[in-house]
Order: structure tokens, then sequence, then C-alpha cells
């Protein structure tokens, strides 16, 4: 199919990334950054805090002279938000009462990371009718839409029918005997010491208009202590549906100090019997809490969850808490197992247990306030209104949502410091920010100025390590700022400055530090992973950097290790359905054939035949109605993850498409258990010439998308068609469904299109591009056959194209290497990264890896060719020798690759040149033969790229640089006539690229000028030798 395969996956921690380019990761995918307050991640949104503006409060100029806010400015807009919405967010909930004491401390525990009674701290009763006005709301709200579910509580509570409004008033009347007998008590006894509960002013630094009254909280009138409330209280449900997910909420902190989590149980709860707990709690399917900071390195990984939690059951943590509400099984204690492996049978288990019904928890956010008299108290005179100080914690918490949609978010973060000197995400934020400086192109800089910024950011990352030691995301980050010191060290000492480049051991030193770094936060975010709480991209991205990282120092055997797990990953990406391999129906399976090229028998792809398509009529409709509606939403974004875009070309993901869509999700996971996954069983189980056995593991979607080529519109761009260049795909296999119709089988349908096939390309029987026999027939291939998207030169052309891989054997006594495919095409992505002497054994071990794919053998050779000109060393000739066997290896494993005969004439010619200038004519080749050997390279690649280019699929070789290299070769061996009849081609041969007036092509001109004299002259004075017939 038509994909380029995608190196990373990179997206969001829901978090948008910085990985920088340095020489172990890549620069601008999208993963491991700082969340903001709603879990999103794009740095510019706005947030219900809202901004600052200069009307808030006097001027003070900044260095430019544009205007900014003091300090007490800020600060004075931060405390008045914050005290407002503490009063008026949840007024219908009582806050605690300024004479309240603590008097019960029988049910704190200690470490205080989290407290959870183990008694219900609403009753029955409250929890039912809590979880049924839930359910009624959401149901009517959002009827047909699955995913995770939020509400404000006040909103649910309010669409109780007006002859319910009793009940309305008991669960709030319920719900404020609950915080003010159980709730406020057990949070100020378990942080008493907490700063939310003292006048401290923190700021350490004296700030410029922002008064300390230390002194005078000395004595403080115990009626102005801070009084617990709640900021918000909203429901969340989860769950219910195929496909879902086991968290109820994105894993992350949350705003306010305390965040009370009441599980309020799930759809499958028994009829409730007033009084009767047991009727609410007898069920399979339980809610928990996931903790990020009690994940250990070598704990279970249950370890981490708190839970499973009965109904009614509370869980209290501070909101600096990273964490994450999920659906859990009750016997979840007992599915915990060691192995290494992302697919266990826990993660299967909790995810099987999401899917199986809808689960409710009620989420209350809490904070303090003082009294609004405190805040006058402490105004100045000149201020007709203060309000009274928000707590440390809220004040930086808002000042890093102000940053956010702000330029001067450095000045905003660095109050935020100021203030609360142990938040780890104000430094995790500067750290990015500074980052993200010297990723900026309107950055503009010299080196000492840019390793100033990573001096900062690795300052600030090292200290959000220390603060908080279990957060995947500052280790990615300091890793990435510390690649970046190192790269920026490099290049001053390239520019001549004061530094001296590290020594070859020290760089190692360097390097093994990264790689801890980001094995520690791999092994971090891989238990959110393993317990389905998070996607797979933010772990991809750090094991491809991790094993970018073992490249470049030359560790390749570990580094296969890495890019196994890093596969892994891939195979758990989709929520689609894997293959159930119990299951041995094929009564649905579509009848197939093979396209093989009549000329050599070699087996290029299978086609399905016949009246049992993959997706009949009525699965078509529901597909691209869905398409049409995500790309009308979309309004010409795009929506694809792959960054290799092309003029005229649509895509969205298959699995975005059945997110919300329950009918098409259930639609595709019959078609893939029940037609898919038996038909590439059946097909490739008997492909054995390409080496390969079927995964003795389970098929599954490595990745979906729905392709819609806009012919019209590429053409009016001025392209041939809309396309996509030569490549080779990612997985194991490719299946490419039609979705409608050609023009020679419907008036309608588009013209052009296809699938350019390069090994049919020696043959003239068989055209290189094919298509399904009809819509809902689909062409299915080794993901290692390259292969392209022929140009619709008009109409619409759909396709839905599913990349398959496998998950590793359930039975882990079967020994096979699931992924000796990804491996080599991972090295390969991985080795043009690297420094020539690291770039050559990379190579070398992807080729045996995986010694079927040409690809290996191919690049391996061109590299091989690019050493130094001017060594004349024994080690360099056998460079060129094993360079010209590689692609004469890669010539014969793909027959129809008109690179590889390309570069292998070149490689010919080279290692001639270099023999000669080197007096080691001797142990070249007989002349004949290599002149027959060149001759056939040459003229094979002209022959096959001319057809890709006939085809719209053209490779792109210098055609002109081969006739040239082909009548130098000739005039070498003194075969003048023969020379000319190449030279001849040269110049039409650039001008049908189009290239006539560059400069190379007037350069390649005058030496074809120069050389044709040369021929000429010869000819003339002496009769040719015949060597080649």
């Amino acid at each position: 199919m038509t994909r380029y395969r995608s190196t990373v996956a990179s997206k969001t921690w829901r978090p948008l990334a910085l990985l920088l380019s340095v020489a172990l990761i890549v620069r601008s995918s999208k993963a491991f950054a700082p969340l903001n307050h709603h879990g999103r991640a794009s740095l510019s949104a706005t947030n219900s805090i809202g901004s600052l503006s200069t009307k808030d409060a006097p001027d003070v100029k900044a260095e430019d002279g544009t205007k900014e806010l003091s300090y007490s400015a800020i600060l004075k807009v931060v405390d008045e938000r914050h005290y407002k919405e503490s009063v008026e967010s949840c007024p219908y909930l009582p806050a605690e009462s300024v004479s309240q004491e603590v008097v019960d401390r029988s049910e704190v525990s200690k470490p205080s990371i989290y407290q959870s009674p183990f008694s219900p701290v609403l009753p029955v009763d409250t929890v039912n009718a809590l979880r049924s006005a839930a359910q009624r709301f959401f149901n009517a709200e959002s009827a047909e839409t699955l995913g995770q579910k939020v509400a404000n509580l006040e909103n649910i509570l309010s669409s109780f029918p007006s002859d319910q409004s009793d009940a309305e008033s008991q669960l709030k009347t319920e719900l404020g005997e609950a915080l003010l007998q159980r709730i406020y008590p057990l949070v100020r006894s378990a942080w008493s010491n907490d700063d939310a509960f003292t006048f401290k002013n923190d700021v350490n630094v004296k700030l410029e208009g922002v008064e300390n009254y230390d002194d005078e909280n000395k004595s403080v009138d115990p009626l102005q202590k801070p009084q617990l409330c709640v900021a918000s209280a909203t429901i969340f449900a989860g769950g219910g549906y195929s496909g879902a997910k086991v968290a109820m909420t994105t894993l992350e902190r949350d705003a306010g100090l305390f965040v009370v989590h009441i599980d309020l149980g799930n759809d499958q709860q028994g009829t409730p019997v007033a009084g009767d707990v047991s009727s609410t709690c007898e069920n399979s399917v339980k809610g928990a809490i996931y903790l990020e900071s009690l994940v250990g390195e070598s704990s279970r990984i249950t370890d981490s969850i708190v839970g499973p939690l009965s109904p009614g059951q509370i869980v209290v943590h501070k909101s600096e808490e990273r964490t994450a509400a999920i659906i859990a099984p009750s016997n979840l204690r007992d599915l915990d197992d060691e192995t290494q492996s992302l697919d266990s049978l826990l993660r299967r288990q909790l995810l099987k247990t999401a899917e199986s019904t809808r689960h409710y928890a009620l989420r209350l956010v809490l904070t303090t306030r003082r009294s609004l008299e405190e805040g006058k108290k402490h105004a100045s005179p000149d201020v007709e209104l203060s309000y009274p100080e928000a707590p440390p914690a809220e004040r930086a918490y808002r000042l890093r949502s102000f940053a956010r949609v702000r330029d001067d978010k450095v000045r905003y973060l660095t109050l935020a410091g100021l203030i609360d000197t142990d938040d780890h995400e104000t430094h995790l934020w500067l750290g990015f920010d500074y980052l993200s400086r010297i990723d900026n192109l309107d950055y503009q800089v010299d080196t000492k100025q840019r390793l100033s910024d990573v001096n900062k950011a690795v300052f600030h990352l090292e200290r959000a390590a220390a603060l908080s030691p279990n957060d995947p995301r500052v280790y990615f980050q300091l890793a990435t700022a510390l690649g970046a010191k190192m790269e920026c060290e490099k290049t001053l000492s390239l520019e001549g400055g004061n530094m001296v480049g590290a020594s070859d051991s020290e760089s190692l030193d360097q390097l093994a530090h990264l790689v801890g770094i980001l094995e520690k936060s791999a092994i971090l975010e891989s238990a959110a992973v393993k317990l389905g709480i998070n996607g797979i991209q933010d772990l991809a991205s750090c094991l491809n950097a991790v094993a970018e990282t073992r490249c470049k120092m030359g560790d390749f055997r570990n580094a296969l290790n890495v890019i196994d797990q890093w596969a892994e990953c891939g195979s758990i990406r989709s929520a689609l359905a894997i293959e159930d391999m119990s299951i041995s129906t094929k009564k649905e399976t579509p009848h197939y054939e093979w396209i093989s090229s009549e000329e050599t028998g070699r087996k290029v792809a299978v086609k399905t035949v016949g009246e049992r398509p993959v997706f009949d009529d009525n699965d078509i409709r529901l597909l691209v109605s869905a398409a049409d509606r995500r790309f009308a939403q979309a309004n010409g974004k795009q929506l694809s993850r792959y960054t290799m875009q092309y003029v005229g070309n649509s895509e969205v993901h298959l699995d975005d498409l059945c997110a919300n869509d329950p009918v098409l999700k259930e639609r595709i996971d019959h078609i893939l258990r029940n037609k898919v996954y038996p038909l590439i069983r059946a097909a490739f189980s008997e492909d054995h010439e390409n080496g390969a056995e079927t995964p003795a593991g389970s098929l599954c979607v490595y990745d979906s998308i729905f392709v819609r080529y806009n012919g019209d519109e590429a053409k009016f761009a001025g392209l041939a068609g809309a396309s996509q260049p030569l490549h080779q795909d990612g997985g194991i296999y490719s299946v490419n469904i039609a979705l409608n119709s050609h023009k020679d089988d419907s008036e309608n349908g588009f013209t052009g299109g296809g699938t350019f096939f390069e090994g049919l390309t020696d043959d003239e029987k068989i055209s290189c591009i094919q298509r399904p026999v009809s819509p809902g027939h689909a062409i299915l291939h080794h993901t290692t056959a390259r292969h392209a998207g022929a140009p619709t030169t008009g109409g619409i052309r759909d396709i839905l194209v599913i990349f398959l891989t496998a998950r590793h054997p359930q039975d882990r006594s079967k020994s096979e290497n699931t992924y000796r495919i990804e491996r080599p095409m991972r090295l390969q992505t991985i080795a043009k990264q690297l420094p020539r002497e690291k770039l050559i054994p990379c190579l070398k071990l992807a080729r045996e890896n995986d010694p079927t794919n040409s690809e290996m053998s191919y690049w391996l050779g061109v590299h091989l060719l690019q050493g130094d000109p001017s060594d004349e060393s024994d080690d360099r000739w056998k460079e060129i020798c094993r360079g010209v066997e590689n692609l004469e290896c890669a010539t014969k494993l793909s027959p129809t690759d008109a690179r590889a005969h390309y570069h292998l004439g070149m490689a010919i010619s080279t290692r001639h040149k270099y023999a000669m200038r080197t007096r080691r004519a001797h142990l070249l080749p007989p002349a004949a033969d290599a002149a027959a050997s060149l001759i056939s390279a040459f003229e094979s690649a002209i022959r096959l790229e001319k057809k890709c280019e006939r085809a719209g699929c053209k490779n792109g070789i210098n055609l002109a640089a081969a006739y040239l290299s082909l009548g130098d070769f000739m005039a070498r061996l003194k075969n003048y006539s023969k020379a000319l009849e190449y030279l001849r081609h040269v110049e039409s041969a650039i001008r049908a690229t189009g290239d006539l007036e560059e400069s190379w092509a007037a350069s390649m001109l005058e030496e074809v000028s120069a050389m044709t004299d040369f021929c000429r002259a010869e000819l003339r004075n002496k009769e040719d030798p015949s060597l080649v017939t």
C-alpha cells in the first residue's frame, strides 16, 4: 500500500513533545511534554483561569520598553481569582467550619501519599442515586458518543425532573455531611503540616511589591484558619463499549490542593436494596486509582494501584500527584505477573473489564481559603479591595496556567518557582520552555547563548527529577536537554571556542548517562502502558531514543532488544480486534489468487476474487460516511499522524473513526476476525519463496488508514495526479481495500490510480499497476515489497489500508523472533543518522537480521562506496569491493529495483577507477566481464526506471549520469564507438527531467562534449577494439 513507514511514532503525553535532534533524539516529534491543567497539550490553549492584562494592575516597563505587570499585580489577580472560584464554584457544598476541630485520626495512615479508608463515606442509597443521575445525564447528553465522559456535579443534579427536587436537595445534604464529618477531618489530619493550612509565605526572596507578613502570622486568630472548601465537583464515567480505555480520566495532576475520588459503581450493579451495602458491592468490576508516585522499578506493577474500590469508598491525595481513575477487575491482585511484555495477561484482562460495563466516579477538588477580612487586613492603603493570599501551590498552579498563554512565560514560571519551590511541575515547564527556545527558528542567537539556555533547562529538569522521581516526562526531557548540551558543546568546539571537545571515552560516558535516564523514563512510562492507562506513543518515542543512543554508542546488540520493545508497542497500538487463534472457521474467508511475474514466477501480491469481498456494499457505505464526516469536521486540517503528506491526498486513521462509532467498530472487528486474519493465514502460509512463515502469535492491526486520492486537486496543482512514491510499509503485512470504482468499471469512477508494484516491472505481460477486482475486494502483500500509489489522474479514489503485525505468542515456550522484519527496518532508519563508523556496522546488523530484504544489502552497499576518496589503504579497497558485492546481492534479491542496478553500475565504475589510480588493476575482474556487468547494471536501471516513469512512480535516479558513466567506462576500455553511443543519450535524458538550465546539467554536458571529442579523435587515429559485442 501507499504509505511511508513511520519511524516513531510520535504524539502527546497527551502531551506534546520536543525531541531535539541530537544524534540520538528526533527533533520536532510530539511526546513527553508537560500537560496543561485540562490534560491537553497545546501550549497556546486558553484555559478557565483566563489571562492577565495590563488593566489589572499598574504598568512596569520591560527591558524592551513594552508594558508588563509587576509581580505584585500578577499575584493580586491570582489571589482574587482563587478566592472567587473557591466561593462561587460549588456554593451548594459546604466549606469546612472555621471552628471545626480534628478529633478522629483513626482512619489516617502514613505515609501520606494518599488516604483510602476502608469504610465508604457515602451511604449506599446516595451512591445509587448519584450513579443513576449520572446515567440519565450522560445518556441524554451524548447517547451516540463513546469514550471518557465528564460533567459538573451541579449540572447533573440540576437535571432532576421538577417532581424530584427533594432528591436533589437530599443528595446535596448527604454530600455536605460527608464533607464535614469525614472528608475535611481526614484531609486536615493526614496533611496537618501542609502549607495550605498555614499563613506562611514561602517566597524566600524579596519580591518587588509583594509583602511578607510572616511576623504577623505568628499569632493568628483561630477563627482565621484557612478553610477547606470544594473548588470543583465532577462526575466522570468510562468503559462499557468495544475498545474502551482502562482509564476513565487522563493521567495528569489536578488543580486545587487535594483530590477526593469517590467510587460510584457501574451499570452492572445489582438492584439496590436500601441499607444493604452488599447489593452494590458484589460485582466483578471495580474502580481504582493509579498513582504514578507509587510506581517502583522492581515492585509488582499493581502496587501502583489503590483499590479495587467498593462503591462509596474514597481515595484522597494531594493534587500534585499524577493520577488516573481506572476500571479494574475485582481480582486485580491475582492477575499481576512478572512478564516484561507489554501485552500481558493483566493488561488484556483490564481492557476486557473496561469493555464490559460503564463505571462512574465523583471527583471533588479541594482548596483552602481565608476570609475576605484577612485580605483587607494586609491590603496596601492605596488598594480599594484586596483578596486573601492564595495557598502557595494554588498560586504556582495558576501562574503556570497564565504562562501558557503569554509570550513572557519564563517570567511567570520563575515567579511560580519562587512561590512554591517544591513543585516539580514548574521546573518541568521551565526546562521545557528553555528547550523550546532553541528549537524556535525565530530565536536567532549564537551557540554560547543556546548553550546557556540548555544549561538552564538541565538545571530545572534535574531539579524536577529530584522533586518527582517517578515522572517519566521529566527524565525524557532531561535526556533531551543533555543531548542538546552535548551538541552545543561540540558545535562550540568546532567554532573554535574556549571549550575542548570531549574525548571518545567521555562521549561514551555521556551517552551511557543518557541511556540510563531514557531507560528510567521508559520503565516508568511502561507501567502506565502495561496497565492500559496510557497509549504507546510516548513509550515508543522513548524506546526509539534509547535505541538510537545505544547505536550511537556502538552497542547494537542491546539496541536490538530495545527495538523489539519498540516494535511490540506497535502491536498494541490499535484498539481494533486482534486475531482469535481459537477460531478456525473459514466460511467467510474470501477466495484469492496470487499476482506473480510471468517472466520469473516470482510472487508479488495476493488479490481477492469471487463473490465474497472483504467489505460488502453496506460496509463501504458505513466507512465512507464516517470518513466524510471526519473530513468535513477537520475543514482541511491534517488528520494523519504521518508527516509525509502530498497534494491531493487526505488521510484519517481507522482507529479514530471507530473511537466514537460503535457500529463501525463492531463491523470492522468482525471483518478482521472472520475475513482478514484468516485470509492472511491462508495466503501467506504457502508463500515459502520469501522465506517467512506466518507469526505464531495473534495477528493484529499495527495501523490502518482511510486514504482519499483527489486526482482533480492534484492535477490543478500541476502534478500528474494524486499519488505516493515508492516505499515499504510498517508492520508485516499490508491490506489494500478498494472502496469505489475505477472509470473502466463505472461511468462515475476515477481515472488512473492503483498500487504500483516494483516487482512487476520486469514483466511485459502483466501490468505493474494493480487494482482490486472491484470495490470491497483487496490486494495484500508483504510490507517489505516496494510499491507506490500510482497517480489518480481524475476523480476521487478511496481506499482503506490496514497494516498488520503480530503479538508475542501467549505460549512463551514458542520461540520466535516476532519482529524480525521490524528490527532491520528500524536499524536502517537509525543508521542514516549515525556517523559512518557506526553506520556501517549498524547496517550490517540490519542485513543479518533479515537477509531476504534487499533494502538492507542495497543501503549497506551504497554507504560502503561513500568512503574517503583520498584513502588508498587496503581497508578502503576492501570496503569498495564489499560495496559491489552487497549491491550485486541487492539486485539478486530484488531484480526489479532500478536503484540497486544503478548503484551497482556506479560501484563497478568506482572500483575500476580506484584500482587504476591505486595500482590495483591486477585485482580487477577481466575487462570483458567488468564491462558486461557494468553495461548490464546500467541498462537494467535505465530500462526499469523508464517503466517506473511511465507509471508515474519513478525512483528519481539520474539517467543522464547512468549514460555518462557508461560512456566513460567504455572510453576507459577504449571501446570508443560504444562510448559515443551512450553519450548521445545524456542530453535527451537531462531534457526529459526539465533540468537543462541547472548548473549540474551544464557541467555534465561540458564533460560529455569533451569526452565525445576525445572518443572521435581516438577513432580517427586508430581502429576501435571491440571488447563487447
